[in-house]
């Protein structure tokens, strides 16, 4: 696990951040233009879950950007574990696929957001932000993926089976 900054040096206001992705190039990557950013810190950086627990065990976090497909696990199962050991976490899932299958798995397991790594830098810095602001955000690729009232629905918080029409 990579700290960034200790939690004494943030600043009030400042928007929290873990990161949670087996490829190290991709968290530095992922760090270095959201620090860009005014009132989003990257505090952490997880390669596995259990340096996810141990940075939330060490600090609190307001977001965590979470990969979908993990050595040994899923983002499905970090969030679920993430989300039991912080409630107000909020969780962004950054993934290669855009299958409805995981999409459906990553918010029945909690997580607010949704996004693919083909986006900009820009697209995942607004899905961030959205996320951060209490709403649902779904990337446009993935959002194609679905019928627009089960959008809607997912957009609305609810997350029931019969939702997920695909």
């Amino acid at each position: 696990m990579h700290e960034a900054k200790k939690q004494h040096e943030t600043s009030p206001g400042i928007k929290r951040i873990l990161i949670v992705d087996d490829h190290p190039v991709v968290r530095q990557g992922l760090a270095q233009f959201i620090n860009q950013e005014p009132g989003l810190e990257v505090c952490a950086e997880a390669g596995n879950v259990k340096e996810a627990l141990e940075a939330i065990e060490k600090q609190k976090f307001d977001l965590a950007v979470v990969d979908m497909l993990l050595e040994n696990t899923t983002g499905i199962q970090v969030t679920k574990i993430l989300k039991s050991r912080c409630p107000g976490l909020r969780v962004l899932i950054l993934s290669m696929s855009d299958e409805p299958y995981y999409i459906k798995g990553a918010f029945q397991a909690g997580a607010q957001g949704y996004i693919t790594k083909e986006e900009v830098a820009e697209e995942i810095i607004n899905a961030i932000r959205q996320v951060l602001d209490s709403k649902i955000y779904l990337s446009g690729r993935v959002a194609q993926k679905f019928p627009r009232r089960t959008l809607d629905r997912i957009r609305a918080g609810d997350l029931e089976d019969s939702v997920w029409e695909y």
